[in-house]
């Protein structure tokens, strides 16, 4: 009875392997309801590996980009007058667009992407925004809201646990959390309404960060309980003049960070029964209105500086690196993603002068700037990051027809011979069982995408080895378990529709 049980458990364990891959979801602006830009299930990217361009509508700007499964959309503002802006939706495997909406008629803007779908507001100028549901793989409506929505330009919603979406809503006074299964009201929230047309949100676990207060009344950030509605408790005023600022980011230990315009950027930790200034500093103003304040994997904070990007310690706000100036003349509006390793940080420079629209790839300390690329008309937009675990993309647009992707190549793996093989094969290691290093050797009869992963007896992915295009060709990887401890290991080969794994044993 024994073995019968560990084999069914081996059984299940190997199957686990092949399940289907786990897509990267960036689906508001900053991409996670922190809006901190990080990424944890993201497998950073190379410049220098191999790009993809997609082919879209014609834009005036770049527009923010959203992901969600094997599909990413954007809003594309096609005239100014009259003013116009339809809907793309792509999916990675094809450079021209599955689905388009709005061609003809309205400002459809994208709020977000959550349970496929993409949630779109009709933007009328005049306030009364139309709300409604989109679904991803097809652009069909799935509901249309009886509420509407006022003001703004590009501020995004945030969502609950079940995909439940939040947004400033209707009337003058209001927070909504709208059902995503049919767009009603789950609950209001009455609050003082800040002077912007591009307020952002966050949450964590599950407390909502907002800002309160009008032209003439002191500034405050609220947190509200996402599941009930209901205030909590509201933070010291904030001084500044009488705009209400876009930059705002919680991170994942509650820790707040804000600036406000014509005054300081604040910490804020987030107690459990109010918050507690843990510093202040000055940044110098102008800040960019679409900016965005990203948090590290490190804690490190990211934030607009002038022409430049500071990196502050997240426990005194003292500026620890500075980037080169990211545009010689005008300002810049930033906006940040990271992947799961830390090492780079990805950066639109959203310049005010169209013509000095950037992206850039630093490392983390932002003294070595490995790839930069002209794209105009990037005011809105920042980096985005997609796909699976197996082919991540990294995304950027401009003005202009093309949205433009980088994907990774990995240099870790040695090349034994140019020679084509017949077929793709895994072939066991050597040596094994083995203490601590072992070799892993594999054939690619074509060029192909390519995942070498390892993983437990419980399925569990342990380590990423390599995740790249590949060239036909014989190669090697020597995988070094040294922080591993012994047991039983399986390692995968994904190539295409080719797929293989293979047992070794780690005996210390």
């Amino acid at each position: 009875m024994k073995k019968i049980i560990l084999i069914v458990f081996l059984t299940l364990a190997v199957t686990a392997l092949y399940s289907q891959p786990t897509y990267n979801k960036w689906i508001t602006v900053g991409g996670n309801n922190n809006r901190t830009g990080y990424l944890d299930t993201f497998f950073d990217v190379s410049p220098f590996g191999f790009s993809r361009t997609f082919n879209a509508p014609y834009s005036i700007w770049g527009m923010p980009i959203f992901s969600y499964n094997d599909r990413f959309v954007t809003t594309r503002y096609t005239s100014l007058s009259p003013l116009r802006a339809l809907i793309v939706a792509f999916s990675y495997s094809d450079t021209n667009s599955k689905w388009t909406y709005g061609e003809s008629s309205g400002v459809n803007i994208i709020m977000g992407i959550n349970n496929n779908k993409v949630y779109v507001r009709d933007f009328q100028q005049g306030g009364n925004d139309i709300i409604f549901a989109l679904n991803a793989e097809n652009g069909s409506n799935v509901w249309t809201s009886p509420f509407t929505v006022e003001r703004g330009i590009i501020w995004t919603a945030v969502f609950a646990a079940n995909g439940d979406l939040i947004l400033p809503g209707s009337g003058t006074k209001r927070i909504m959390r709208i059902n995503n299964l049919n767009g009603d009201t789950v609950w209001t929230n009455k609050r003082i309404i800040p002077n912007t047309g591009a307020e952002g949100m966050c949450i964590n676990a599950n407390t909502l960060y907002t800002w309160q207060g009008g032209i003439t009344t002191p500034k405050t950030i609220l947190a509200i309980d996402v599941n009930t509605g209901i205030t909590k408790y509201s933070s010291m005023s904030l001084p500044g003049d009488g705009d209400q600022e876009i930059p705002f980011t919680v991170s994942s230990n509650g820790v707040v960070y804000c600036i406000r315009d014509g005054g300081l950027m604040y910490a804020l930790k987030d107690n459990g029964t109010g918050f507690d200034s843990l510093w202040s500093r000055f940044v110098t103003q102008p800040v960019g209105t679409y900016s965005q304040i990203a948090v590290g994997k490190d804690s490190s904070v990211y934030i607009p500086f002038g022409k430049k990007i500071y990196r502050l310690n997240h426990q005194t706000g003292i500026a620890t690196d500075s980037s080169i100036d990211l545009v010689t003349i005008g300002t810049i509006n930033p906006r940040f993603a990271m992947g799961k390793t830390g090492n780079s940080l990805y950066v639109s420079n959203g310049a005010a002068e169209p013509s000095e629209g950037k992206f850039f790839i630093f490392d983390q300390t932002l003294h070595n700037v490995s790839y930069q690329a002209s794209y105009p008309y990037n005011y809105y937009c920042g980096p985005t990051l997609g796909g699976d675990e197996l082919n991540p993309f990294l995304l950027m647009t401009g003005g202009g027809t093309e949205i433009r992707s980088f994907y990774t190549y990995i240099d870790k793996v040695k090349i034994n011979s140019s020679l084509l093989p017949d077929k793709f094969e895994l072939k066991q290691n050597y040596p094994n069982p083995f203490n601590p290093v072992t070799n892993l050797e594999f054939g690619i009869s074509n060029l192909e995408f390519v995942s070498l992963k390892v993983y437990d007896m419980l399925g569990n992915e342990v380590a990423i080895l390599v995740n790249s295009e590949l060239n036909p060709g014989t190669y090697s990887y020597e995988f070094d378990a040294s922080g591993y401890s012994s047991g039983i290991y399986f390692y995968k080969l994904t190539a295409g529709e080719y797929s293989e794994t293979r047992k070794m044993n780690l005996i210390k």
